[in-house]
């Protein structure tokens, strides 16, 4: 079997030598926001993995010199395993007691906790006033299989790992990587708020394209809303603008918090197709969906 024991003695890198860091957060929807954060907002990935608990903590600070970082993808088969696609090699540059107001200040921080509500335990904590910050700049060692290697690991409570005593086999190393796939068919878009704000460019070009008749759904309750999206940016602005809460929303949609919003296509129409033709569709499915008397449409 073919296991990253092997990749890592293919590039040089002794077990002994290298951490392997396994990010499956329980934070709203980073878990499944993280691989776009990889390729749209890198830095932020590797803010989040700046900070750990007290038991990661303790492994870093042994200073081993390589830590390899992967992303949760789904689960793997045993269910007990989970398909981990790799982010790169980094290495350890020591570490450092962060003040609290500082860690709190940084933009990549204030996005992550305004998205998935990352570290709001630490700005109600009045004892804990440092963080251990990791500095982990990323290595090109390894950079071929960026988002291209694919591991099945069973994942525990603890997310850094020693090397050697990880059972981690190949799953896949895709021609392409992953980071830069192509999106899916518009039939199966479901994109949560914090997704749509970490969009990779190929699929927020799609959108950008794109017109036609959209629902937002509102995870807390399942309440819908029906729009239509047209002229510029189409179904890109459309979104955005909602999740800004900038044009076009109900005094009932306009209640709601858009980070509980979930974006999904109803029908596409032709570029050409005339305003108040997308209008009276995107009535008729107000009508079918029954939005404006169960709904969030007025």
């Amino acid at each position: 079997m073919f296991t990253l024991h092997d990749v890592l003695d293919r590039v040089g890198i002794a077990q002994m030598d290298a951490n392997v860091m396994l990010h499956s957060p329980n934070h709203g929807n980073l878990e499944q926001v993280l691989p776009s954060l990889v390729k749209t907002r890198r830095r932020a990935m590797e803010v989040f993995q700046s900070l750990h608990s007290l038991g990661a903590e303790s492994a870093l600070k042994r200073g081993r010199p390589w830590v390899l970082s992967f992303v949760k993808i789904g689960q793997d088969i045993p269910s007990s395993h989970s398909r981990m696609l790799s982010v790169g090699a980094y290495r350890t540059q020591g570490f450092r007691h962060r003040p609290k107001e500082e860690i709190l200040a940084d933009p990549e921080i204030v996005f992550l906790r305004e998205t998935f509500g990352y570290l709001n335990e630490l700005e109600t904590s009045a004892e804990l006033q440092k963080r251990v910050w990791f500095d982990l700049p990323l290595d090109d060692r390894l950079a071929e299989l960026r988002g291209r290697l694919v591991v099945s690991v069973r994942l525990t409570p603890n997310d850094v790992r020693r090397a050697e005593n990880l059972e981690a086999a190949i799953r896949a190393i895709h021609e392409s990587s992953v980071f830069d796939a192509d999106p899916p068919h518009w039939r199966e878009w479901v994109l949560p708020t914090a997704q749509l704000r970490a969009i990779p460019p190929g699929w927020a070009s799609r959108l950008r394209e794109w017109r036609g008749i959209y629902l937002i759904t509102c995870r807390d309750d399942g309440a819908r809303y029906v729009g239509s999206a047209y002229g510029e940016a189409n179904l890109l602005g459309r979104w955005r603008a909602h999740v800004a809460r900038n044009v076009g929303v109900t005094a009932k949609l306009a209640a709601r918090d858009p980070a509980t919003f979930e974006f999904s296509i109803l029908e596409r129409v032709s570029p050409d197709m005339p305003v108040e033709a997308i209008t009276k569709l995107e009535h008729g499915w107000m009508q079918r969906l029954h939005t404006r008397t169960h709904g969030l449409n007025s």
